[in-house]
């Protein structure tokens, strides 16, 4: 048999070990959504709960002088339930991910290829060229301006006489 005090010690590793487990299974039942994950929420609070008291029956079982051979079977026998209580929310979790993705998750993905479809055929038929939305200055040089647009600097100095000033 073990010795008490190191008992108490891989207790209290397997805590932590079950507490970051909850905090990791917290993330995958917010990643799945409400719905599908209400019933797990709360079988995995209770599972808190289970794990605090586990943690405080084993703080006052250290701080005791003596340990007590039946209390630290009681905790193991917890510690045991928790454990496998968290495989189960677990796997049932990993089940609920395969699911089939929700109607939205589609309607997103259709609205997206709908998109791009859009921008494929508009740049068939028009190539480059962007009627709408392309301003007349934007990377343009004088000398491509007056060559599109045939107004030379001269022809609008006498044209708007205080446009230069």
């Amino acid at each position: 048999m073990k010795n008490l005090l190191e008992q108490p010690r891989s207790l209290a590793e397997k805590v932590l070990a079950i507490e970051v487990k909850l905090e990791v299974l917290e993330q995958e039942l917010q990643e799945i959504g409400q719905p599908a994950a209400n019933g797990l929420y709360r079988r995995l609070e209770a599972l808190k709960i289970e794990s605090k008291a586990l943690k405080r029956n084993l703080v006052e079982t250290q701080y005791r002088q003596q340990s007590d051979h039946e209390r630290l079977k009681k905790l193991e026998t917890l510690l045991r339930h928790i454990e496998d209580e968290e495989s189960a929310v677990e796997s049932e979790a990993d089940f609920l991910n395969q699911a089939a993705p929700s109607s939205i998750t589609l309607a997103v993905e259709a609205g997206s290829h709908m998109v791009d479809l859009y921008r494929r055929g508009l740049k068939r038929v028009l190539g480059n060229h962007h009627p709408l939305g392309s301003s007349v200055f934007v990377n343009q040089t004088h000398a491509n301006l007056v060559s599109v647009y045939g107004l030379d600097v001269t022809e609008s100095a006498t044209l708007y006489p205080n446009s230069l000033k």
